[in-house]
């Protein structure tokens, strides 16, 4: 399969256990599906496979520089790799939260916003959840 074709198979793949976290958090699937960690597991697979892919076409990058990097990621498999990372860490990063927030009482509606902006803008999602999650229960941990 084309790495375009991986691409849009994840991004959609990965609508899945967001929109059951943000829709319908106390469902029992819901916990099961989002417990189970499948979605991160299925793509850090997916990952380690293009990962592994674009190390045997050598870029000529290195993690050492701004300009190393952009050469690590020239190749398609390698920028379908850091795409999955991201699908990968962000989708791991929400389910916490969304855990968090079950645990700790946080309403739903609070977590909705957060959730969004952690699967549009990973850190900054994470950020604001934690800086309500510090105001509300009292510990940043």
């Amino acid at each position: 399969m084309s790495p375009e074709k991986i691409f849009k198979i994840a991004n959609t793949i990965v609508l899945l256990p967001w929109l059951l976290m943000m829709i319908a958090p106390e469902w029992k699937f819901t916990k099961t599906v989002i417990n189970s960690n499948i979605f991160p597991l299925v793509l850090a697979l997916v990952y380690a496979f293009y990962i592994a892919k674009s190390f045997t076409q050598p870029s000529g990058g290195s993690f050492f520089s701004l300009g190393g990097i952009e050469k690590l990621f020239s190749k398609r498999e390698a920028l379908l790799a850091g795409w999955i990372h991201y699908l990968v860490f962000d989708l791991f990063v929400g389910a916490w939260e969304w855990r968090d927030s079950l645990s700790n009482n946080i309403s739903h509606w609070i977590l909705v916003p957060c959730l969004f902006l952690t699967l549009m803008f990973g850190p900054v999602g994470f950020l604001v959840y934690f800086v309500i999650r510090y105001f509300l229960v009292g510990s940043p941990f």
